[in-house]
């Protein structure tokens, strides 16, 4: 598809920026007739069920209507869950994608409605590197008053297949809705995760890192609309740029009419380790009332000189002063993977590819 309004900045800056919508090379694929069946395998724990429903007339993605509805037509792997009113469930849900030479595709949706004073921790994990393969999700979230959701997304790719990644968040009174996005490979990564906190005190959490490197195409556009009193929202990402990689993240703050005593922090920490990647940042705070609070900082630079010095003289090598700093950054987010063995693995392959694209 050549032209779509993918991860559209909501309010549009200069075109000479290039941000205001993802660029031609994270395009979304040509509906195929046949996307063939996907290997994947499904746990989930005593509490959570299943319906046949999925949800109608739902708040678009941070992707935008248009990719929504791709994926929505063209899922080969749909999943509506839910948890009743007062249910804490213990272990987390867990749905395992992997893409190979026999199954290249897998085009999902989930669907997620939590009842009231409820809790659960959805877990997600890509992995393969099939030739062109292509993987699509849609995750749809409704957190009832009280609620508490955990969205763990962990995608793992080699740099031959493609990936995009829409959510979309809906959240009652007092609901709160944390979201951990791991995004360590693919030749397209796109994501764009939508918050809607149009209810007193609902709280949304975004804690995301990304690598980049050879030719990759990394695109992000998170939105959190705060409409109701007392709202809050944080969202915080670090990534590592390396090679050729071109990234581009939008971070939207939307504080509307309404949304008194809102708040909402958003950052970026980016290290740069190569001259010939590129990085865009592009932080926006929207107030359209005036009793809020609202803050966006950015980091963007190559790998400090002294403290590697300092790491050195300490006796660590180049390599592993390198991976020590980028452990720090993403340490926030992998702390949260809820699953040990998971966590490890994340953390392995971020040292092997930072290993694999040092310069």
């Amino acid at each position: 598809m050549n032209d779509t309004n993918m991860n559209r900045l909501p309010v549009p800056t200069w075109n000479q920026c290039g941000v205001n919508t993802a660029p031609a090379a994270a395009a979304l694929p040509e509906p195929a007739g046949d996307w063939g069946e996907a290997n994947f395998a499904v746990t989930l724990p005593a509490g959570v069920g299943e319906s046949e429903e999925e949800f109608t007339a739902f708040a678009e993605s941070g992707m935008g209507a248009e990719t929504d509805a791709f994926v929505l037509e063209n899922a080969t792997v749909r999943h509506a869950l839910t948890v009743a009113e007062g249910v804490t469930v213990a272990e987390p849900a867990v749905f395992e994608f992997t893409l190979d030479a026999a199954h290249p595709n897998a085009v999902s949706v989930l669907d997620v409605d939590v009842k009231a004073n409820a809790s659960v921790t959805l877990v997600q994990v890509l992995r393969g590197d099939a030739e062109n393969g292509v993987a699509a999700n849609l995750v749809r979230i409704r957190a009832a008053e009280g609620a508490h959701v955990k969205l763990v997304q962990v995608q793992l790719l080699g740099s031959r297949a493609r990936r995009w990644d829409a959510v979309a968040v809906e959240e009652s009174t007092s609901a709160r809705v944390e979201q951990v996005r791991v995004e360590l490979g693919g030749s397209v990564s796109a994501c764009g995760t939508r918050a809607l906190l149009d209810h007193a005190k609902a709280e949304y959490d975004l804690d995301a890192v990304y690598f980049g490197g050879a030719e990759a195409v990394l695109d992000y556009n998170d939105v959190s609309v705060h409409t109701a009193k007392d709202t809050l929202c944080e969202m915080h990402t670090a990534g590592v740029l390396t090679g050729h990689a071109s990234k581009i993240l939008r971070g939207t703050i939307d504080f509307r009419r309404g949304a008194k005593r809102g708040v909402g922090h958003e950052s970026e920490d980016v290290l740069l380790f190569s001259p010939n990647a590129r990085n865009r940042t592009a932080p926006l705070i929207l107030c359209g009332e005036e009793e809020v609070e609202g803050q966006h900082a950015a980091s963007i630079g190559r790998l400090d000189e002294e403290k590697l010095y300092y790491l050195r003289s300490r006796g660590l090598s180049e390599a592993q002063a390198r991976r020590l700093m980028v452990d720090a950054r993403f340490a926030p987010a992998l702390d949260k993977i809820p699953l040990e063995a998971l966590r490890t693995e994340v953390q392995e392959e971020a040292a092997r590819r930072l290993d694999d694209h040092a310069e």
